[in-house]
């Protein structure tokens, strides 16, 4: 059912209609939670296709730095524990690279947030790694403030 109703809603939002009309026009009385829940979670066509490039960006260096992690984490763990311990953080990327590509709001509240408690560990200090996630940091704190605006969101007891 949330697949379905999801995929109606990214249709809509792609004629660019409102959220508010989106919520008028889907909302039954057992589904109203699940919409505001789905409309406050994406953006607006118009915006997100705006920042399409900028998020393919943050995505390229979240991979990047993925992969460099779970390589790291293959070469140099010396038993099982340490190596399944080690691919927490790369699954977490994968993860977050997903809901980037989805344009999930998940996405963009978690990144800013992980990149810099990721700086705390000495290993990821070094020059490249640190100025990249200072830059994921920064374009999605930015990003999210631009396509999940406080006005736009949907509250069923407004509408």
């Amino acid at each position: 059912m949330q697949q379905s109703l999801e995929k109606e809603i990214k249709s809509l939002l792609k004629t660019n209609k409102s959220k508010r009309a989106i919520f008028k026009l889907l909302a039954t009385e057992t589904n109203k939670n699940e919409l505001t829940n789905l409309l406050n979670n994406l953006p607006l066509h118009s915006r997100r296709k705006i920042t399409f490039g900028i998020t393919l960006f943050i995505a390229g260096l979240l991979s990047l730095l993925t992969i460099k992690q779970g390589l790291y984490v293959y070469l140099h763990s010396n038993s099982a524990a340490s190596l399944i311990l080690g691919f927490v953080v790369p699954i977490i990327h994968i993860y977050l690279v997903r809901e980037l590509l989805r344009s999930h709001r998940l996405a963009y509240q978690l990144l800013p947030f992980l990149s810099i408690l990721a700086l705390l560990r000495p290993e990821n200090r070094i020059l490249p790694d640190m100025y990249m996630y200072i830059c994921m940091a920064t374009l999605s704190g930015v990003l999210y403030l631009f396509l999940f605006p406080k006005k736009e969101r949907v509250q069923y007891s407004q509408v």
